[in-house]
């Protein structure tokens, strides 16, 4: 079953920025949700799939593939591996979109959403999917920086994927929760159950969860509140919250523009309730695991003293992503961004060198853990944006021209002053043929 090489003479073309293909054996049911996708910002192309071909599948890589067939379907396995074939070597995530009866092999996709699926679901999880395979690029680029450049093997701890999965119960301990909370630890997943609105926020703000469900049989509060206020909590805000509700009883738009992730129902087979808690309990574990190791990437070689990257690793490193996204007619973008004290100056060294850390610092905290931030020189700083162009970073570009409204640096040495910054941003794409040595050195010679 060749369906790799069943494409039209004229493929259609993504826009080198958030891409979707969709792929559907039922036009109708990819109308629902496309357009959701569209205004979203999402650049969509939908492949029909007639029941031995694949029509119109795009030559350049899309960033997801959405693969959303009905039970009629017998050949998922043979179709996402002939996906796989066409995109060799892009690392294209796979989304299997089906009804929760049909029995297909998990393994075929990297995520799974059940359905029928609200549109803003559906979304959700794409940009997770984009987020996620980012990350894990991203990650496997800078462990091959380190080890060609500069001699440092490092190993992802095993051990931090293996821990067991933990999920939040909120609401009445009534028979349909009981029996899903005991079902949950028969798989070896950890339970905790909070059985009013007042414990869940305790647990909620002392321990990490990898999922919280929530007994709506009654009602959607406290638990649209719950969603509400997770949604609004940095640290919480990528925590998938689910509904345990009764068909017919539940305002479902209302439930996902709230925040909830997904409405399981109580009439529902038990394994069904089990795996749609699973899934999304196990794709946040492992994007919150992913991110974590950022953190330990690099060693005293490779980092400033301001916590971001030496300028001699973002060298090394951006050709390294160049290379990487010229591949996929990607570019990578450079934010940089200048500063000087804004009226009086610390008399001191060691006051200067403190601010100017602390601008550095405070750079990487606002960038997503992915994106690169290095420092060129004490009040240099610059982050590569991998695969994403100029005209996306507006967003970026407002948040740390703030710095020079809104933050405070310091204080001295005998903590009487702080002192504020102006800050100058410029930004450029690098594409192909460009390294990092001479896009660096170019950047030294402007800026001496």
């Amino acid at each position: 079953m060749s369906l790799a090489q069943s494409i039209s003479e004229q493929p259609r073309k993504f826009l080198p920025h958030k891409s979707v293909l969709v792929i559907s054996d039922d036009p109708e049911q990819a109308a629902t949700y496309v357009p959701h996708l569209q205004r979203s910002g999402y650049n969509t192309v939908t492949s029909i799939f007639s029941g031995k071909t694949l029509q119109g599948i795009p030559r350049q890589s899309p960033d997801v593939i959405l693969l959303h067939l009905s039970p009629a379907v017998k050949s998922v396995q043979a179709i996402t591996n002939a996906l796989r074939q066409r995109y060799e070597g892009k690392s294209v995530p796979i989304i299997g979109m089906y009804h929760e009866t049909m029995i297909v092999d998990r393994t075929a996709f990297d995520s799974v959403i059940y359905s029928p699926a609200d549109p803003a679901k559906i979304s959700h999880r794409i940009g997770a999917m984009m987020r996620l395979n980012i990350m894990q690029t991203e990650i496997a680029l800078r462990m091959e920086t380190l080890s060609e450049d500069f001699g440092i093997e490092y190993r992802l701890n095993p051990k931090s994927f293996n821990d067991r999965l933990k999920v939040l119960f909120i609401g009445k301990a009534t028979p349909e929760f009981m029996i899903i909370i005991n079902a949950l630890e028969s798989k070896n997943v950890e339970v905790v159950a909070a059985f009013t609105s007042f414990t869940a926020f305790d647990f909620l703000h002392e321990t990490t969860f990898d999922a919280v469900v929530m007994n709506a049989l009654s009602g959607m509060e406290p638990g649209l509140t719950i969603s509400q206020t997770m949604r609004r909590n940095a640290t919480l805000y990528h925590t998938p919250s689910l509904f345990l509700a009764k068909r017919g009883f539940i305002q479902t738009e209302k439930a996902y523009e709230s925040g909830v992730s997904d409405i399981i129902y109580a009439d529902a087979k038990e394994s069904d309730i089990q795996d749609r808690i699973l899934e999304l309990a196990r794709f946040h574990r492992l994007h919150r695991q992913v991110k974590a190791e950022f953190e330990n990437l690099g060693q005293a070689e490779c980092h400033d003293e301001s916590g971001t990257y030496s300028s001699g690793f973002f060298s090394k490193h951006l050709s390294r992503l160049v290379d990487t996204y010229s591949e996929q007619d990607l570019p990578v973008s450079i934010l940089t961004l200048q500063s000087e004290f804004d009226g009086k100056a610390p008399d001191d060294n060691d006051s200067i060198s403190l601010v100017f850390n602390q601008l550095g610092s405070m750079i990487k905290n606002m960038v997503r853990v992915y994106d690169v931030t290095a420092r060129l020189s004490q009040k240099i700083y610059v982050v590569a944006f991998p695969g994403q162009p100029v005209s996306t970073l507006e967003p970026v570009v407002k948040r740390l021209s703030a710095i020079s409204s809104t933050a405070e640096f310091g204080p001295n040495k005998a903590g009487t002053e702080t002192y504020r910054l102006n800050i100058d941003i410029d930004l450029t794409e690098l594409g192909h043929g460009v390294t990092g040595e001479s896009w660096l050195a170019q950047q030294l010679v402007e800026t001496a």
